[in-house]
């Protein structure tokens, strides 16, 4: 159930064919080529205001190229980035209606024609229009299983077993064993997050900047340690354990590179605990409104935002329930009956500056990411501090990225929610309704002890600031890597180099 990063060897090798096909050259003097990249960049300009971004993206490169051949250094980076946007609005989308069509027919080949095109049609297709097509998320297949439950819990069947849900019911329906307060007993694990770079995929000269995500510490993640990040001569800062984000940049002169492989590691150690929570409404105090704490969880961001159609949302689901215990169960399990689980096109997203929690709202589905989002803007619409979570989620057979959600109680403290994991359970073939909503009623308020958390919320700023010439900066949950000499998007070529490992120890 990975939220990001989810990107296959076919997306980078589009991003390769996208720079190729657009790295025409255009023979001329330096007065002519500036003059030649000026237009080439407006009328790149013109085709992205206007959603051509396949043209946009082959006029930028060749804006960049010109640039280059100038010695104008700072428009051809200039022109790159914006050549980087224009590939990352489309990245998502490789298939026409055609391909979508011949794509469809060979994962449902028992379905009528006429069934296929009414999954296709439904609202919940994502597409992109542009250069006057329209073109399909490359995970619309797995998205239509998604969307029909009925599809997955026969494929399920058939295996015997159904991910996630098999392996957290024991946990569920096990006696608690309490710990300190909330905190169940504490699991110890390692971890490293290596990026291993071909010497060859990076330039000759110039700095890359590593950001490299660690644990932090937090309510049911105690005891983080950071045991070595190398090449440690390359260390410039450490946002430390205590932090909200966890984070070690580095910058590494390529000059001084001279081995086969360029590798990166952070390796770690943290105790995790599960976590149950019991919730008697009528004891939650009144919130303090003027502590920072507050403000600050309560506030409107990038991408959990609040705005009048959110508040007026919010105010539909909890009608005239003022308890915000109360309310925010209202919203939990209105986004777990009513929001099917659905890959997001993240990059999309954030090219385009689409907040994720509006893109559910708009759209009705989203993945872990966006529906965690979602849940904290409707309870920050109602004065309930919440945030979004960020790491990695490790139930066996299915670790990966993840996000799930927390909202504060005074007199309780921090409350998790995961909405996602929660909804899996409708994939059960064989659970009946008791059993779903006991699994279901599990992940408001309780939390597995099979997690790493790397940010306690989204959109934290980091330190330096990497600009725009990365994919995310609301979420790090594999490296980010710039670099200015490098002629292509180097933040998503090397993700296919990163691994990120942890087991208990």
């Amino acid at each position: 159930m990975s939220c990001y990063y989810r990107y296959s060897a076919l997306l980078l090798v589009l991003v390769a064919v996208s720079f190729l096909a657009a790295g025409c050259t255009m023979q001329a003097n330096n007065s002519s080529q500036e003059s030649a990249a000026d237009a080439a960049r407006a009328q790149a300009d013109r085709a992205f205001a206007d959603a051509d971004y396949h043209a946009a993206s082959g006029l930028y490169a060749l804006a960049q190229e010109n640039y280059t051949a100038t010695g104008d250094t700072a428009d051809a980076l200039l022109a790159r980035n914006r050549g980087f946007e224009s590939v990352r609005m489309t990245l998502e989308f490789p298939y026409n209606r055609s391909a979508i069509e011949a794509e469809m027919v060979r994962a449902f080949p028992n379905a009528s024609a006429a069934q296929r095109a009414a999954w296709l049609d439904a609202n919940m297709t994502a597409t992109l229009k542009s250069d006057g097509e329209v073109w399909y998320f490359y995970d619309t297949v797995s998205n239509v299983r998604y969307h029909n439950p009925s599809l997955i819990q026969a494929d399920y069947a058939r295996a015997n077993h159904t991910p996630l849900y098999d392996e957290m019911v024991p946990l569920i329906a096990a006696p608690w064993k309490n710990g300190t307060g909330p905190y169940g007993e504490p699991v110890t694990y390692t971890g490293v997050t290596e990026l291993d770079i071909p010497r060859g995929e990076l330039p000759a000269n110039g700095t890359l900047k590593i950001w490299m995500p660690v644990p932090i510490t937090s309510g049911t993640q105690t005891n983080v340690t950071i045991l070595s990040v190398e090449p440690a001569r390359y260390v410039k800062s450490s946002t430390g354990t205590g932090a909200d984000i966890g984070l070690v940049y580095l910058g590494i002169p390529l000059e001084e590179i001279t081995d086969p492989f360029l590798n990166v590691t952070a390796r770690f150690s943290f105790v995790q605990h599960e976590q149950r929570v019991a919730i008697d409404p009528a004891k939650v105090l009144p919130y303090n409104t003027t502590s920072p704490e507050y403000l600050k969880y309560t506030a409107s961001g990038k991408n959990i935002v609040i705005t009048p159609a959110m508040k007026a949302k919010a105010q539909e689901i909890v009608g005239n329930e003022t308890n915000p215990y109360l309310q925010a169960q209202k919203i939990y399990w209105h986004i777990v009956d009513t929001h099917p689980y659905s890959h997001a096109p993240h990059l999309l997203l954030s090219t385009s500056g689409t907040p994720e929690s509006a893109y559910v709202l708009d759209t009705g589905i989203g993945d872990c990411g966006s529906q965690s989002m979602y849940f904290a803007a409707l309870c920050r619409s109602l004065g309930i501090p919440a945030r979004a979570i960020g790491g990695y989620q490790m139930i066996r057979g299915s670790a990966s990225t993840h996000f799930w959600a927390e909202y504060y109680l005074e007199g309780y403290g921090w409350v998790p929610v995961d909405v996602t994991v929660a909804e899996g359970g409708t994939w059960s073939y064989n659970a009946t309704p008791a059993d779903l909503h006991r699994y279901q009623g599990y992940f408001f308020g309780s939390l597995d002890p099979y997690r790493y958390i790397i940010q306690n919320d989204v959109d934290i700023p980091l330190t330096p600031d990497p600009g725009n010439a990365v994919l995310f900066k609301m979420v790090v949950q594999t490296p980010i890597s710039v670099c200015d000499t490098c002629p292509d998007d180097v933040d998503l070529t090397l993700k296919q180099y990163a691994t990120t490992t942890v087991k208990q120890a």
